[in-house]
C-alpha cells in the first residue's frame, strides 16, 4: 500500500498537477482528464468537472502532462453584451470599408483627370447659381408688385378709406412668395456649399488613389 502510495505521488510531481479521485474510484491515468480552478483558487483536476465548476476555464490533459485543449470560461451577461456590441462595431466599420472601395471605384470611373473634377465642380455649382439668380430676379419682381400694393393701401388709408379685403390678400400672398422664395435661396446657397465641400474631399481622395501632388 505504500508502494502504491508513493508511485501515485511520484506521477502527480512529475505531471505537474493533482489527481482526484471522483466517486471515490481512482482516475485512470491513461485517459485525458480536465483540470479546473475552486472555490479557493486551487487546481483541481478530473475526469468529470463539477457542476459548480461547469462554467470555469478547463484545461484537457493528455497522459503526458499536456495540455490536448482549452475550453474557455462562460462570459457574464456583461461580457456577452459587450461582445455583441463589438461585433455589431466591427460589422459597421466592415460596411463603412465596402462603401468606401465602391465610392473610390466610382470615383475613379467617372473622372479621369483632376482637371474633369474641377470642371464637373463648376457646371454644378454654376447651374445651382443660375437658379438662385433666377429666383432674386423673381423676387425683385415680387417686392416691387408688393411696394405698389402697400402704396395703394396707404393712399386709400390717407382718403380715410380701409383697404380692400382682397388688396390686403395680394399683399399677404406676395409676403408669402418673397419669404418662400428667400427660403430656397438659402437652401440652394447651402447646397452649394455642400457641394464645394464634397469636390474637396474628391478631389483629396483622387489625387491619394492615384499618388500625384497636386498642381
Amino acid at each position: 500500500m505504500t508502494t502504491n502510495m508513493q508511485r501515485i505521488r511520484l506521477i502527480v510531481s512529475g505531471c505537474g498537477f493533482l489527481l482526484l479521485v471522483i466517486g471515490f474510484q481512482p482516475v485512470s491515468y491513461a485517459s485525458n482528464i480536465m483540470c479546473w480552478m475552486n472555490k479557493q483558487g486551487v487546481r483541481e483536476c478530473g475526469a468529470m468537472v463539477p457542476p459548480e465548476y461547469a462554467q470555469q476555464r478547463i484545461e484537457v490533459i493528455n497522459d503526458k502532462g499536456q495540455i490536448v485543449k482549452v475550453f474557455p470560461r462562460a462570459l457574464t451577461p456583461k461580457e456577452l453584451e459587450a461582445a455583441r456590441q463589438a461585433e455589431k462595431q466591427k460589422e459597421k466599420e466592415l460596411q463603412r470599408e465596402r462603401a468606401r472601395k465602391r465610392q473610390d471605384m466610382i470615383l475613379l470611373r467617372t473622372f479621369t483627370t483632376e482637371r474633369d473634377i474641377e470642371m464637373s465642380r463648376k457646371s454644378k455649382v454654376d447651374a445651382i447659381k443660375g437658379i438662385i439668380d433666377i429666383t432674386n430676379s423673381n423676387t425683385r419682381t415680387l417686392e416691387k408688385n408688393l411696394h405698389d400694393l402697400q402704396k395703394k393701401a396707404a393712399n386709400s388709408e390717407r382718403s380715410g378709406e380701409k383697404p380692400s379685403a382682397v388688396l390686403i390678400e395680394d399683399m399677404g400672398n406676395l409676403r408669402s412668395q418673397i419669404h418662400d422664395n428667400n427660403d430656397f435661396v438659402a437652401k440652394k446657397q447651402q447646397a452649394i456649399i455642400q457641394l464645394e465641400k464634397k469636390y474637396d474631399n474628391d478631389l483629396q481622395r483622387y489625387r491619394e488613389l492615384k499618388k500625384v501632388r497636386p498642381r
